[in-house]
Protein backbone atom coordinates (compact mmCIF):
# COMPACT_ATOMS: atom_id res chain seq x y z
CA UNK A 1 0.00 0.00 0.00
CA UNK A 2 1.50 3.10 -0.93
CA UNK A 3 1.94 6.07 1.67
CA UNK A 4 2.65 9.66 0.64
CA UNK A 5 3.88 10.55 4.01
CA UNK A 6 6.77 7.35 3.39
CA UNK A 7 7.53 8.30 -0.20
CA UNK A 8 8.41 11.86 1.03
CA UNK A 9 10.26 10.60 3.56
CA UNK A 10 12.46 8.31 1.28
CA UNK A 11 13.27 11.32 -0.65
CA UNK A 12 14.84 12.90 1.66
CA UNK A 13 17.28 9.64 2.75
CA UNK A 14 18.02 9.64 -0.46
CA UNK A 15 19.23 12.76 -1.01
CA UNK A 16 21.36 12.48 2.53
CA UNK A 17 24.21 10.09 1.11
CA UNK A 18 27.31 9.86 3.12
CA UNK A 19 25.75 10.97 6.57
CA UNK A 20 25.63 8.35 9.76
CA UNK A 21 21.92 8.34 9.30
CA UNK A 22 19.30 6.01 10.87
CA UNK A 23 16.12 5.18 9.24
CA UNK A 24 13.09 4.51 11.70
CA UNK A 25 10.87 2.29 9.81
CA UNK A 26 7.70 1.30 11.48
CA UNK A 27 5.59 0.51 8.40
CA UNK A 28 5.17 0.95 4.59
CA UNK A 29 8.66 0.33 3.22
CA UNK A 30 8.45 0.12 -0.32
CA UNK A 31 10.72 -2.16 -2.56
CA UNK A 32 11.43 -0.71 -5.51
CA UNK A 33 12.62 2.47 -3.97
CA UNK A 34 14.40 1.40 -1.32
CA UNK A 35 18.28 3.30 -0.57
CA UNK A 36 21.28 1.96 -1.11
CA UNK A 37 23.92 3.76 0.67
CA UNK A 38 26.42 2.25 3.58
CA UNK A 39 25.71 5.44 5.85
CA UNK A 40 22.48 4.18 6.27
CA UNK A 41 20.89 1.88 8.90
CA UNK A 42 17.45 0.97 9.62
CA UNK A 43 16.26 -0.44 12.74
CA UNK A 44 12.30 -1.34 12.38
CA UNK A 45 9.86 -3.72 14.82
CA UNK A 46 7.99 -5.18 11.91
CA UNK A 47 9.34 -8.60 10.77
CA UNK A 48 8.82 -8.35 7.13
CA UNK A 49 10.24 -4.61 6.88
CA UNK A 50 13.44 -6.38 8.22
CA UNK A 51 13.55 -8.78 5.42
CA UNK A 52 12.96 -5.81 2.86
CA UNK A 53 15.70 -3.84 3.82
CA UNK A 54 18.23 -6.60 4.65
CA UNK A 55 17.84 -7.80 1.08
CA UNK A 56 18.18 -4.26 0.16
CA UNK A 57 21.47 -4.68 1.28
CA UNK A 58 20.94 -1.91 4.16
CA UNK A 59 22.36 -2.42 7.87
CA UNK A 60 19.40 -3.44 9.48
CA UNK A 61 18.11 -4.19 13.28
CA UNK A 62 14.86 -5.90 14.37
CA UNK A 63 13.59 -4.72 17.68
CA UNK A 64 11.22 -3.02 19.43
CA UNK A 65 13.04 0.07 18.79
CA UNK A 66 15.66 -0.94 21.03
CA UNK A 67 17.91 1.92 20.53
CA UNK A 68 20.25 1.25 23.38
CA UNK A 69 23.09 -0.05 21.07
CA UNK A 70 23.72 3.42 19.82
CA UNK A 71 25.69 5.74 21.63
CA UNK A 72 24.67 9.23 22.67
CA UNK A 73 25.43 11.76 19.86
CA UNK A 74 26.06 9.01 16.87
CA UNK A 75 24.14 10.19 14.31
CA UNK A 76 23.90 13.05 11.75
CA UNK A 77 20.06 12.35 10.71
CA UNK A 78 17.62 10.69 11.98
CA UNK A 79 14.74 9.64 9.64
CA UNK A 80 11.25 8.76 10.87
CA UNK A 81 7.15 8.60 9.37
CA UNK A 82 5.29 8.95 12.73
CA UNK A 83 3.51 5.48 14.31
CA UNK A 84 -0.02 5.17 15.24
CA UNK A 85 0.72 4.92 18.66
CA UNK A 86 2.02 7.49 20.91
CA UNK A 87 3.86 5.86 22.96
CA UNK A 88 6.36 4.64 20.13
CA UNK A 89 6.28 8.37 18.80
CA UNK A 90 7.41 9.82 21.91
CA UNK A 91 9.81 6.94 22.67
CA UNK A 92 11.74 7.06 18.64
CA UNK A 93 11.71 11.17 19.20
CA UNK A 94 13.24 10.62 22.66
CA UNK A 95 15.46 7.95 21.38
CA UNK A 96 16.47 10.22 18.25
CA UNK A 97 17.40 13.12 20.59
CA UNK A 98 19.79 11.40 22.71
CA UNK A 99 21.41 9.64 19.61
CA UNK A 100 21.66 12.92 17.53
CA UNK A 101 24.61 14.84 17.30
CA UNK A 102 24.73 18.62 18.18
CA UNK A 103 23.73 20.00 14.85
CA UNK A 104 22.10 17.04 13.92
CA UNK A 105 18.85 16.21 12.06
CA UNK A 106 15.30 14.65 12.60
CA UNK A 107 13.27 14.35 9.44
CA UNK A 108 9.69 13.51 10.92
CA UNK A 109 6.83 13.60 8.76
CA UNK A 110 3.23 11.86 8.88
CA UNK A 111 -0.02 12.72 7.65
CA UNK A 112 -2.32 15.34 9.42
CA UNK A 113 -4.78 12.93 10.58
CA UNK A 114 -2.01 10.91 12.40
CA UNK A 115 -1.45 14.19 14.75
CA UNK A 116 2.08 14.81 13.38
CA UNK A 117 1.90 18.76 13.50
CA UNK A 118 1.69 18.37 17.39
CA UNK A 119 4.17 15.68 17.64
CA UNK A 120 6.84 18.15 15.13
CA UNK A 121 5.94 20.86 17.66
CA UNK A 122 6.88 18.97 20.75
CA UNK A 123 10.05 17.12 19.09
CA UNK A 124 10.93 20.59 18.21
CA UNK A 125 10.79 21.78 21.82
CA UNK A 126 12.28 18.61 23.21
CA UNK A 127 15.34 19.28 21.01
CA UNK A 128 15.84 22.99 21.68
CA UNK A 129 14.70 24.43 18.80
CA UNK A 130 11.61 26.32 17.90
CA UNK A 131 10.82 25.05 14.22
CA UNK A 132 7.73 24.51 13.10
CA UNK A 133 6.06 22.05 10.95
CA UNK A 134 6.09 22.66 7.23
CA UNK A 135 2.35 21.78 5.69
CA UNK A 136 2.24 20.05 1.96
CA UNK A 137 -1.40 19.07 0.97
CA UNK A 138 -2.54 16.08 4.13
CA UNK A 139 1.50 15.83 5.21
CA UNK A 140 3.23 17.96 8.07
CA UNK A 141 6.99 17.80 7.54
CA UNK A 142 9.74 18.69 9.16
CA UNK A 143 13.55 19.03 9.71
CA UNK A 144 14.49 19.58 12.91
CA UNK A 145 18.39 20.40 14.14
CA UNK A 146 19.73 19.45 17.41
CA UNK A 147 20.70 22.05 19.83
CA UNK A 148 23.36 21.55 22.07
CA UNK A 149 21.17 20.70 24.84
CA UNK A 150 17.82 18.57 25.47
CA UNK A 151 14.51 19.27 26.96
CA UNK A 152 12.37 17.29 29.27
CA UNK A 153 12.22 13.95 27.42
CA UNK A 154 8.33 13.78 26.11
CA UNK A 155 6.39 11.13 28.03
CA UNK A 156 6.53 7.54 26.41
CA UNK A 157 4.39 5.96 28.80
CA UNK A 158 7.59 3.96 30.11
CA UNK A 159 7.79 2.31 27.10
CA UNK A 160 10.15 -0.54 27.47
CA UNK A 161 8.83 -1.37 30.72
CA UNK A 162 6.57 -4.82 30.90
CA UNK A 163 3.47 -4.17 33.28
CA UNK A 164 0.94 -7.26 34.41
CA UNK A 165 -2.16 -6.75 33.16
CA UNK A 166 -4.66 -10.07 33.54
CA UNK A 167 -4.38 -12.91 35.21
CA UNK A 168 -6.25 -15.89 33.59
CA UNK A 169 -6.47 -19.59 34.77
CA UNK A 170 -3.47 -18.80 36.65
CA UNK A 171 -1.36 -17.75 33.24
CA UNK A 172 -0.35 -14.15 34.40
CA UNK A 173 0.06 -11.71 31.05
CA UNK A 174 2.30 -8.85 30.81
CA UNK A 175 1.95 -6.17 27.82
CA UNK A 176 3.62 -2.64 26.92
CA UNK A 177 2.75 -0.01 24.32
CA UNK A 178 3.86 -1.04 21.18
CA UNK A 179 1.01 -3.36 20.95
CA UNK A 180 -2.03 -3.18 19.65
CA UNK A 181 -4.87 -3.36 22.52
CA UNK A 182 -1.55 -3.66 24.84
CA UNK A 183 -3.68 -2.66 27.95
CA UNK A 184 -6.53 -5.38 28.05
CA UNK A 185 -7.56 -9.04 27.19
CA UNK A 186 -8.57 -8.84 23.42
CA UNK A 187 -12.25 -9.81 23.49
CA UNK A 188 -12.62 -11.66 20.74
CA UNK A 189 -9.37 -13.92 21.09
CA UNK A 190 -11.07 -14.59 24.78
CA UNK A 191 -14.18 -15.67 22.70
CA UNK A 192 -12.30 -17.90 20.48
CA UNK A 193 -10.44 -19.51 23.56
CA UNK A 194 -13.96 -19.70 24.81
CA UNK A 195 -14.58 -22.07 21.99
CA UNK A 196 -11.27 -23.64 21.30
CA UNK A 197 -10.71 -24.70 24.51
CA UNK A 198 -13.16 -27.52 25.31
CA UNK A 199 -12.52 -28.97 21.78
CA UNK A 200 -8.93 -29.26 22.18
CA UNK A 201 -9.36 -30.60 25.25
CA UNK A 202 -11.14 -33.47 23.45
CA UNK A 203 -9.00 -33.62 20.64
CA UNK A 204 -5.69 -35.76 20.02
CA UNK A 205 -3.42 -32.55 19.43
CA UNK A 206 0.33 -32.38 19.90
CA UNK A 207 1.59 -29.64 18.07
CA UNK A 208 -0.14 -26.00 18.34
CA UNK A 209 0.82 -22.52 16.14
CA UNK A 210 -0.56 -19.47 17.59
CA UNK A 211 -0.45 -17.45 14.03
CA UNK A 212 -0.15 -13.67 14.60
CA UNK A 213 0.36 -14.22 18.53
CA UNK A 214 0.47 -10.63 20.03
CA UNK A 215 1.20 -10.91 23.53
CA UNK A 216 1.05 -14.37 23.95
CA UNK A 217 -2.94 -14.80 25.24
CA UNK A 218 -3.79 -17.89 22.63
CA UNK A 219 -0.63 -19.61 22.78
CA UNK A 220 -0.04 -20.08 26.09
CA UNK A 221 -3.64 -20.40 27.43
CA UNK A 222 -3.11 -23.85 26.55
CA UNK A 223 -0.46 -24.72 29.05
CA UNK A 224 -2.94 -27.05 30.72
CA UNK A 225 -3.15 -29.41 27.61
CA UNK A 226 -0.35 -32.41 26.69
CA UNK A 227 1.44 -30.51 23.94
CA UNK A 228 3.92 -31.56 22.79
CA UNK A 229 5.31 -28.08 20.79
CA UNK A 230 3.84 -24.97 21.21
CA UNK A 231 4.83 -22.45 18.95
CA UNK A 232 3.78 -18.51 18.37
CA UNK A 233 5.00 -16.42 16.14
CA UNK A 234 4.49 -12.43 14.83
CA UNK A 235 5.40 -9.79 12.47
CA UNK A 236 6.27 -7.55 15.33
CA UNK A 237 8.82 -7.17 17.45
CA UNK A 238 6.80 -5.65 20.77
CA UNK A 239 4.46 -8.73 20.30
CA UNK A 240 7.47 -11.29 20.06
CA UNK A 241 9.13 -9.74 23.31
CA UNK A 242 6.43 -10.15 25.10
CA UNK A 243 4.84 -13.26 24.20
CA UNK A 244 8.39 -14.95 24.99
CA UNK A 245 8.76 -12.67 28.67
CA UNK A 246 4.80 -14.16 29.46
CA UNK A 247 6.40 -17.93 28.32
CA UNK A 248 9.60 -17.83 30.95
CA UNK A 249 7.31 -15.84 33.37
CA UNK A 250 4.69 -18.22 33.67
CA UNK A 251 7.23 -21.45 33.09
CA UNK A 252 5.39 -22.57 29.92
CA UNK A 253 7.65 -24.23 27.55
CA UNK A 254 7.03 -21.92 23.98
CA UNK A 255 8.97 -21.56 20.45
CA UNK A 256 8.75 -17.58 19.51
CA UNK A 257 9.36 -16.65 16.36
CA UNK A 258 9.64 -13.95 14.47
CA UNK A 259 7.77 -14.46 11.01
CA UNK A 260 5.64 -12.19 8.39
CA UNK A 261 2.48 -14.14 8.59
CA UNK A 262 4.21 -17.69 9.61
CA UNK A 263 6.02 -17.35 6.35
CA UNK A 264 9.46 -18.78 7.34
CA UNK A 265 7.81 -21.88 9.59
CA UNK A 266 7.98 -24.80 7.60
CA UNK A 267 6.30 -27.23 9.67
CA UNK A 268 2.86 -28.16 10.26
CA UNK A 269 0.57 -28.22 12.95
CA UNK A 270 -2.19 -30.12 14.22
CA UNK A 271 -3.96 -27.37 15.85
CA UNK A 272 -3.61 -23.41 14.39
CA UNK A 273 -5.34 -20.53 16.65
CA UNK A 274 -5.46 -17.21 15.17
CA UNK A 275 -7.27 -13.47 15.51
CA UNK A 276 -5.43 -11.80 12.48
CA UNK A 277 -5.26 -8.31 12.36
CA UNK A 278 -7.76 -6.27 10.17
CA UNK A 279 -5.23 -3.35 9.90
CA UNK A 280 -2.27 -3.07 7.57
CA UNK A 281 -0.31 -0.07 7.75
CA UNK A 282 -2.32 2.57 8.23
CA UNK A 283 -5.42 1.63 6.22
CA UNK A 284 -7.78 -1.81 6.37
CA UNK A 285 -6.59 -4.86 4.31
CA UNK A 286 -9.08 -7.22 3.45
CA UNK A 287 -5.68 -9.19 1.62
CA UNK A 288 -4.44 -9.91 5.20
CA UNK A 289 -7.21 -12.05 6.31
CA UNK A 290 -6.69 -14.47 2.87
CA UNK A 291 -2.67 -14.89 3.74
CA UNK A 292 -3.52 -16.12 7.34
CA UNK A 293 -6.19 -18.15 5.94
CA UNK A 294 -3.38 -19.62 3.45
CA UNK A 295 -0.77 -19.08 6.01
CA UNK A 296 -3.25 -21.58 8.38
CA UNK A 297 -4.06 -24.15 5.81
CA UNK A 298 -0.11 -24.35 5.24
CA UNK A 299 0.89 -24.63 8.43
CA UNK A 300 -2.27 -27.53 9.21
CA UNK A 301 -1.36 -31.41 9.14
CA UNK A 302 -3.78 -33.13 6.34
CA UNK A 303 -6.16 -33.79 9.51
CA UNK A 304 -5.43 -30.26 11.55
CA UNK A 305 -8.03 -27.88 12.78
CA UNK A 306 -7.94 -24.32 12.69
CA UNK A 307 -9.66 -21.72 14.51
CA UNK A 308 -10.28 -18.03 13.95
CA UNK A 309 -12.14 -15.24 15.27
CA UNK A 310 -12.58 -12.05 13.63
CA UNK A 311 -15.15 -8.95 13.19
CA UNK A 312 -18.28 -10.58 11.59
CA UNK A 313 -18.08 -7.79 8.74
CA UNK A 314 -15.33 -10.33 7.40
CA UNK A 315 -16.94 -12.94 5.78
CA UNK A 316 -13.94 -15.67 6.51
CA UNK A 317 -16.14 -18.62 5.98
CA UNK A 318 -16.61 -17.55 2.33
CA UNK A 319 -13.06 -17.23 2.04
CA UNK A 320 -11.98 -20.22 3.76
CA UNK A 321 -13.71 -22.02 0.46
CA UNK A 322 -11.39 -23.59 -1.76
CA UNK A 323 -9.04 -24.37 0.84
CA UNK A 324 -10.76 -26.05 4.02
CA UNK A 325 -13.58 -28.76 3.09
CA UNK A 326 -14.57 -27.71 6.67
CA UNK A 327 -15.97 -23.97 7.48
CA UNK A 328 -18.37 -23.51 10.49
CA UNK A 329 -18.95 -20.73 12.67
CA UNK A 330 -18.93 -21.84 15.65
CA UNK A 331 -20.07 -18.55 17.28
CA UNK A 332 -21.31 -14.90 16.57
CA UNK A 333 -21.72 -12.03 18.98
CA UNK A 334 -20.85 -9.07 20.40
CA UNK A 335 -18.99 -7.87 16.47
CA UNK A 336 -16.79 -11.01 16.61
CA UNK A 337 -17.19 -14.80 15.14
CA UNK A 338 -15.65 -17.89 15.80
CA UNK A 339 -15.01 -20.07 12.77
CA UNK A 340 -13.52 -23.57 12.59
CA UNK A 341 -11.72 -24.95 10.02
CA UNK A 342 -10.61 -28.72 8.76
CA UNK A 343 -8.06 -29.31 5.89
Amino acid sequence: MSDSASQWLLEQIHSARGMASLWCLDEHAQGDTLPNASSLSVITNRWDQSELTRHAGLNTHFSDFDFSPRADGSLDRVFYRVSKEKPVVHHIINEAGRCLKPGGELVLCGHKTDGTKTYIDKASAYLGQREKAKKMGQLYVARLVRSDSLATPLDDSDYTIPRPIFTDDDVQFFSKPGLFGWQKRDRGSAMLWEQAAPRLQTSVAETLLDLGCGYGYLGLMTQRLPLKRRVLTDNNAAALAMAAYNAEHNGIPAEVIGADCGERITDTFDAVLCNPPFHHGFGVSGDLTDRFLRSAHTHLTPNGRAWFVVNRFIPLEQKARGLFTHAEVLADRDGFKVIELRR
